[in-house]
């Protein structure tokens, strides 16, 4: 909070302190020293523990001046003394950007100063008491805006990590596989112009998955922490019961107890199942197929098994998205590996192996 400015309700505290001021009892002179030591508090959110020390040193002062000046204490009936005590340790502890023994500094003298007042127990108590509320509450309003302020962050992360998912989805795949395609080109094409044309085209899209990959790690160091929010893989009975609709049998298991993963590596999991199974729906029509989801030490292993399919079976399926060239890809850039092929039994299966997130 430091620097921050005055808000209409600092201009209420000094009032408030003023109007505390006048049943003090003090001849006018120390009237005066009361009022002017309750104007910093305009300032309190600015330079909380300048406006503490200045209350402080106005609780050790006045003591001090009835012994030495004999100046009368204040009246027996005032609400709390020093008027502005309640606002300034209140200031405190909810406004100093020092957390640590600084902020209590001044709370503390201020109320052992309190304790000098000759004859005035009930005033004393009720001051020590206003004290300890207000600083309380203070203390309350500090925590409460720094979990705001943490939200907040978390809020901004999360969407930082969305948009740099949804950049990274939909661009990488598209720019590998225009790199997949200019390599197959330069390798088939029949002229040597050609290939150097593929080849070229090739290397522009290897330069821009470079950039992208750069663009990706600078959000990541924009958010302080990285955009890897440490959540387990995304929950995968949606494919499943839309898999069911289509006419798919589908039977999912999990292994291990779930641990958190990559925001890339949980992207790229269910895109992997999500195209396995519309796979299957293309070409093993009928087929019953088996999702897996192991978690082992380190890493978590998926796979998706099919047996083989019936001819004369008939199923709703989407055009397939990915190849495997492109879904091998995919996975390696979420640092995983993936294997895949005949069961032996007739069936396909496809295995992706990812690391998982540091606990």
């Amino acid at each position: 909070m430091e620097g921050a400015r005055p808000r209409p309700v600092d201009a209420v505290a000094v009032l408030v302190a003023a109007a505390l001021t006048t049943a003090t009892g003090y001849p006018a002179p120390v009237l005066l020293v009361l009022v002017a030591a309750a104007v910093p508090l305009l300032w309190t959110r600015g330079h909380p523990l300048a406006v503490a020390w200045v209350s402080a040193g106005t609780a050790i002062v006045l003591p001090l001046s009835a012994v030495l000046w004999a100046v009368p204490p204040p009246a027996a009936g005032t609400p709390i003394w020093p008027p502005a005590c309640v606002f300034a340790a209140y200031g405190a502890m909810a406004y100093a950007a020092d957390r640590g023994v600084r902020r209590w500094l001044p709370v503390i003298v201020l109320s052992l100063a309190v304790l000098a007042l000759p004859g005035r127990s009930e005033l004393v108590l009720r001051t020590e008491a206003a004290i300890a509320l207000a600083t309380l509450y203070g203390m309350y309003v500090a925590v409460n805006d720094r979990l705001r302020r943490e939200l907040a962050e978390r809020a901004e992360r999360v969407e930082r990590e969305r948009l740099a998912g949804e950049m990274h989805d939909v661009v990488t795949h598209r720019v590998s596989r225009m790199v997949l395609r200019a390599g197959s080109l330069a390798m088939s094409a029949g002229d040597e112009r050609g290939r150097a044309v593929a080849e070229e085209i090739r290397a522009i899209g290897c330069e821009a998955l470079d950039e992208l990959r750069h663009m990706v790690a600078l959000l990541r160091r924009g958010t302080g922490e990285g955009f890897d929010l440490g959540l387990p893989l995304p929950d995968l009975r949606p494919l499943v019961t839309e898999s069911a609709r289509a006419g798919q049998s589908v039977e999912l298991v999990v292994d291990g107890t779930p641990v958190p993963v990559s925001g890339v590596v949980g992207r790229t999991a269910y895109v992997l199942v999500q195209e396995a199974l519309a796979d299957v729906g293309k070409y093993a029509p009928g087929a019953e197929v088996r999702v897996r989801v192991a978690y082992l030490p380190g890493e978590v292993r998926i796979h998706v098994r099919n047996t083989p399919g019936r001819p004369d079976a008939w199923i709703t399926a989407g055009d397939w998205g990915l190849g495997l060239a492109d879904l091998r890809e995919r996975v390696k850039l979420a640092g995983g590996t993936l294997e895949s092929g005949g069961d032996g039994a007739g069936g396909f299966r496809i295995e992706a192996t990812f690391p998982t997130s540091p606990q």
